[in-house]
């Protein structure tokens, strides 16, 4: 990821972000990890993030899926898909089941007069509880399992999340964990009225990369732009390889304009990079498609369809080229 301050030409506005907006947001991790402890209420001590381990599904859906906690904010379970953690497929599930938050320094589980009731080891709770490091909660059939950043079991999730979350080839995040933050944004987006864009940009004519200097070189070029973009995109932002040689960046808390001038600053250094492979030099260009959330997507797909319409039209002209979603006018 960027250093702060590292190159704010172009893109200048994602430069303002209300961070205090996206205090709720999956993305904000990488942002908090070097304040990740901070003073908490009360006399002394700190507070730590807490990850949310999902350890049990009725359909063994989204098994090890984590999700952050931070301190000061609150994250709520149910169905509907405003909640932070949604689960509209598991039925048992109240709308809006049950709501954890920080407390001063604790984390504090409380039910939202739910169908089925929360559980905490296995215990129904009628009042607000006091998670600790290592309890389980329960809605309906649906388990987690609470872990604080401190704690030596969290290294040990954080490790297995990262080998199901990650591409072996360039170690950025994988269409799984796309999917996963493409919910949750797209949720967050949609309750607070916030700007949301998604940039999916693929190489042009990478089969010819692989059919003229082979697979290894294609392997190289790929992990070479996908190193050139961690540097450039915020620690806000999500870069995930979503197919092939098709990458996508959920941008939260941007509009288009700020989407456009990224996309535009990737394509030129991308362009502008000599890709030496045993001898060779390799030509490498990307084309770039751009969709900005609005009332007429109701779903992650529904943005990803029109940020993938764009990146056609960017083929289509001509290829190494930005192209910025439009709806129809009658939309």
């Amino acid at each position: 990821m960027a250093e702060p301050g590292s190159d704010t030409t172009s893109d200048t506005s994602t430069d303002d972000l209300d961070l205090g907006s996206i205090q709720e947001s999956g993305l904000t991790q990488a942002y908090e990890t070097t304040t990740s402890t901070r003073v908490g209420n009360g006399a002394g001590g700190s507070t730590v993030d807490a990850d949310l381990i999902l350890i049990a599904h009725p359909e063994h859906q989204r098994l090890g899926a984590r999700f952050r906690l931070h301190p000061g904010s609150s994250m709520e379970v149910g169905r509907a898909p405003t909640s932070e953690i949604s689960l509209p497929e598991v039925l048992s599930i109240s709308r809006q089941h049950a709501r954890l938050h920080y407390r001063g320094r604790r984390v504090v589980i409380e039910d939202l007069g739910s169908t089925n009731g929360t559980y905490v080891n296995g215990t129904l709770i009628k009042e607000p509880s006091v998670l600790h490091s290592g309890d389980r909660f329960q809605v309906a059939g649906v388990h987690f399992k609470f872990l604080h950043e401190k704690d030596p079991e969290h290294a040990f999730h954080l490790t297995i999340s990262d080998l199901v979350t990650r591409d072996g080839l360039t170690e950025i995040f994988n269409k799984r964990k796309y999917e996963e933050e493409a919910d949750r944004e797209l949720a967050r987006a949609l309750r607070h009225g916030r700007p949301l864009c998604l940039i999916l940009f693929d190489l042009d004519d990478f089969k010819l990369i692989n059919d003229n200097y082979g697979h290894l070189c294609g392997d190289f070029v790929l992990k070479r732009v996908t190193s050139l973009v961690r540097e450039v995109v915020r620690a806000e932002q999500l870069l995930a390889r979503v197919g092939g040689d098709e990458f996508a960046i959920l941008a939260p808390e941007t509009e288009a304009p700020g989407a456009e001038a990224l996309a535009t600053k990737l394509r030129d250094r991308i362009a502008g990079l000599e890709y030496d492979y045993c001898g060779c030099t390799v030509s490498v260009t990307c084309s770039f498609g751009i969709a900005q959330l609005d009332p007429s997507m109701d779903s992650p797909d529904a943005l990803y369809e029109a940020a993938d319409k764009a990146l056609f039209l960017s083929k289509r002209a001509g290829r190494n080229r930005v192209t910025l979603h439009s709806a129809p006018a009658d939309a």
